[in-house]
């Protein structure tokens, strides 16, 4: 599932782009600038009003698949409650994990019991991807003078969780173990993944590398 959703991040959305802020030329495409197009008014301030910010911050960026980085995230959420669910209830019965699984018909899963391990071990990884994901994909930025706030998931089913940085406080954010490290930048002082065709205007883009001095 989340090997699914970052392949078709990977394919679609997340070419690389060099983003140097000084010499970078951004050509966005109208497929790209549809969310601008179709984002009126209206629509953005439903944004901020469901972000609870006040009317002085305007969005200047908007991330694509918001719908499907959500829908993995709470498919990933319940699945997990459901699993620790049933062991804890196994836990709190004394009933001995190797004799439970010796009661299961696992030959539909796993060919050897051993294998439940590998088995768990993947999905357990498969989740905290899916985590580390949700964790550094804004999904909306917004401005308001000198201060923006970056928008993300929350970990929990429901709700976001806002991070506040200041123009300037921005930096390429490289690792050669991140497939994505062409999209990486520090905010502060969160690594976050910037989509930089979904910045409202190029310019929105550039301006967060200005300092104060500059503008």
């Amino acid at each position: 599932m989340c090997a699914a959703l970052l392949r078709s991040v990977k394919l679609v959305y997340l070419r690389p782009i060099l983003a140097k802020p000084n010499f970078q030329l951004l050509h966005t495409s109208s497929v790209l600038r549809k969310w601008r197009n179709a984002s009126s008014g209206e629509v953005e301030r439903k944004l901020l009003f469901g972000d609870r910010l006040p009317d002085n911050y305007k969005l200047i960026y908007r991330a694509p698949i918001e719908s499907y980085v959500t829908w993995t995230k709470n498919i990933s959420t319940a699945t997990t409650t459901v699993l620790a669910a049933v062991a804890a209830y196994h836990y709190a019965t004394t009933i001995n994990y190797l004799d439970m699984v010796q009661k299961m018909d696992i030959a539909i899963l796993v060919s050897q019991e051993s294998d439940l391990y590998y088995f768990v071990g993947g999905f357990l990884l498969i989740n905290l991807a899916i985590r580390a994901f949700v964790a550094k994909y804004p999904l909306r930025i917004y401005k308001s003078s000198e201060k923006y706030v970056a928008v993300y998931g929350s970990q929990l089913p429901i709700g976001t969780v806002k991070h506040y940085f200041e123009r300037g406080q921005i930096a390429e954010y490289k690792n050669f173990l991140n497939p994505w490290s062409h999209i990486m930048y520090k905010l502060g002082n969160r690594s976050s993944m910037l989509l930089v065709d979904y910045f409202k205007t190029p310019s929105e883009f550039h301006q967060l590398f200005a300092t104060k001095q500059e503008t």
